[in-house]
């Protein structure tokens, strides 16, 4: 998991299973779910802002994948955090 994401917690298992962390005060969502067709989890990323304001940072349907669901937590949370610095960097946060 990226060392930079505080707080991080499982809130979810079962067929879909759900992690959040805390980054830059966004609080950050990944949600996977195993896909027997692809046999890998596809995954979700979500933003959610301190103004309330929720951000999905992948497609419906997603086209996020990976071979586990571990990496399906740290593929998620990688990509969050390299959003979220980006706005930074660039001022648009």
């Amino acid at each position: 998991m990226p060392s930079r994401v505080e707080n991080m917690v499982q809130t979810e298992t079962g067929p879909r299973h759900a992690m959040q962390g805390t980054y830059l005060g966004t609080r950050i969502e990944v949600a996977a779910g195993y896909d027997i067709q692809t046999d890998g989890w596809l995954f979700h990323v979500y933003l959610n802002r301190s103004s309330g304001e929720t951000e999905r940072l992948s497609e419906l349907p997603t086209k996020h994948q990976a071979r586990s669901l571990d990496s399906a937590f740290d593929q998620g949370f990688e990509l969050a955090v390299e959003y979220l610095t980006t706005k930074r960097e660039s001022g648009s946060e």
